[in-house]
């Protein structure tokens, strides 16, 4: 089991995220996201074992002091696994980085990490996962589905989380103030 601390976006924001995973559902690309109990959203780092109630409130006094946070979707973009994952990429701000750099610096201390990078300083990039793991075979049609999709979109980061997965399920979510 793995654990998430994540930031979602404003309602109009999520549900144009959402209607994109509906249609790679739609399009036997990938149905996970669509179907599981989770909204889009920004991962900030993500963990093997957590202290979930020392987490919790380390999140919650994150969301105490964090405003929201302007963003813009800018690109698309995928990891080329062995089964790749799509993901929708936003433009690098000062305040994320801000807020990732401080879920990390106050999260790491009661968790261990994911033995992967991705989450690391200088490495990090702020995106929105679109499929979870796709057959290389449907390539062309995720392609397809996100080239009708036009960029820019402008949205807000409104609140941050923690979500535990596979299956992805919300532990807790906080405003930011």
């Amino acid at each position: 089991m793995g654990y998430a601390v994540v930031g979602y976006f404003d309602k109009a924001t999520d549900e144009r995220i959402r209607r994109i995973w509906k249609e790679l559902m739609e399009n036997d690309i990938d149905d996970y996201l669509y179907n599981s109990e989770n909204n889009p959203h920004i991962k900030f780092a993500m963990y093997e074992n957590i202290e979930e109630s020392d987490i919790i409130n380390e999140i919650q006094n994150i969301s105490q002091m964090k405003e929201q946070i302007d963003i813009i979707f800018k690109s698309y973009s995928f990891y080329p696994n062995n089964q790749p994952f799509f993901n929708i990429d936003i433009a690098v701000s000062m305040p994320l980085l801000e807020l990732q750099a401080e879920i990390r610096r106050t999260c790491d201390r009661s968790s261990t990490l994911l033995p992967i990078d991705f989450f690391d300083a200088g490495i990090w990039k702020p995106d929105c996962q679109l499929t979870r793991e796709v057959d290389k075979k449907h390539l062309s049609n995720i392609a397809k589905c996100l080239y009708e999709k036009k960029l820019p979109i402008k949205g807000k980061l409104e609140s941050i989380g923690l979500i535990k997965f596979h299956p992805a399920k919300q532990i807790i979510r906080f405003n930011l103030s």
